[in-house]
């Protein structure tokens, strides 16, 4: 078993933080307690890596300068962090599942970010837009095409929806894990709710 450690980076106690301010430029202090935070927890003996969660606007990136750039910017810095401490780290970061939508409302740009995290998770949760199985491969299709080296470990969910969180049958949640594998994933990461 592996340890990957949950840290929430543009998030806290409920609302979102930018990475910068209103003329564009960055919050050095607050990326640094980021980067500082992770480096703290790539010390930690047994870990086995950092995930990034929140690495994100809440859908209003397009309204912020340099949104897409800040964003990119502390997973690289996080990233060359948790690497010169531990070499074999594994910095991973969920990304949001809208390929046509990344850079415009969250700043995430795939194939930026893949050039420095070694994992990339989006979180493919059908029921949270109303998708069916096959959603799950095209979108994880669209990831691995745009994935600069990172590993694409599509994120499923394991229960029915948000609404009713009752856990999946082993039959449905394998044919969603073997359908994220048949569109090129490199792992599946399952999302508990509750």
């Amino acid at each position: 078993m592996k340890v990957h450690i949950w840290m929430l980076v543009c998030y806290n106690g409920g609302d979102w933080v930018s990475p910068v301010r209103d003329d564009g430029s960055y919050k050095h202090a607050f990326i640094n307690q980021k980067i500082n935070e992770a480096k703290y927890y790539a010390k930690i003996s047994g870990v086995a890596g950092v995930h990034l969660d929140y690495m994100r606007y809440g859908g209003t990136a397009h309204k912020h300068i340099n949104a897409v750039q800040s964003i990119t910017y502390i997973v690289k810095k996080i990233s060359y962090a948790d690497h010169s401490i531990k070499p074999n780290a594994i910095v991973s970061v969920a990304v949001m599942p809208e390929p046509d939508m990344m850079l415009y409302y969250y700043g995430q740009d795939i194939p930026q970010l893949s050039k420095y995290a070694d994992a990339l998770l989006p979180m493919v949760y059908k029921s949270a837009y109303g998708k069916n199985t096959n959603w799950i491969k095209s979108v994880t299709k669209t990831f691995v095409k745009q994935s600069n080296g990172a590993k694409i470990w599509t994120g499923i969910e394991s229960y029915k929806s948000e609404n009713n969180p009752v856990s999946l049958s082993y039959a449905a949640l394998m044919k969603d894990a073997r359908t994220a594998m048949a569109g090129g994933a490199d792992g599946v990461v399952i999302f508990r709710i509750g």
